[in-house]
């Protein structure tokens, strides 16, 4: 898993650098499709048994996934398609974004990445904060800090400018 958490992080900035519209900088739903469509562009989906798929905001229920929350992307093959055998199987990554993110904004996605680590055993989290230099990283205090890797981007005269911590 080691490897595939170092491609994916390579694949996420590269992703990250490539979103260059200033419109997108305005609003969590808008970059959240701008970073769907370049993850799907740079994801080497073929190396992976299972075909796994980037999908947004897909809703976790109580009685089939032990938890009630929607994360903004998820990268996972799908429980329907029989080739795992539980829901907490073929789990790679949980994206979390927040445009502008205050403290509790953070600690609040923190809390539902946490949840997808503990309920789903997805082995990595991600939290982007959009439009702002801060990843909050300093501010996590769940018990998954090896699992998660926190970003920042922003669009200042035409440059991408990337933070990230783990």
């Amino acid at each position: 898993m080691a490897e595939f958490n170092t491609q994916f992080i390579n694949i996420f900035k590269k992703s990250l650098e490539s979103i260059l519209e200033p419109r997108f900088f305005n609003s969590e739903r808008g970059y959240q499709g701008a970073l769907i469509a370049e993850l799907e562009r740079y994801f080497p989906f073929p190396l992976f048994k299972g075909n796994p798929i980037i999908e947004q905001e897909y809703q976790k229920t109580l009685p089939e996934h032990g938890i009630t929350i929607r994360p903004d992307i998820i990268v996972h093959i799908p429980f329907e398609r029989g080739l795992v055998e539980s829901r907490d199987q073929g789990n790679f990554v949980v994206i979390q974004l927040k445009l502008k993110a205050k403290e509790s904004d953070a600690l609040d996605d923190f809390r539902k990445i946490d949840l997808m680590f503990d309920k789903l055993e997805y082995p990595m989290g991600t939290f982007l904060n959009i439009d702002s230099s801060n990843t909050f990283f300093d501010c996590y205090k769940g018990d998954f800090p090896d699992r998660l890797h926190c970003f920042s981007v922003r669009l200042e005269d035409s440059n991408i400018l990337i933070n990230e911590n783990h």
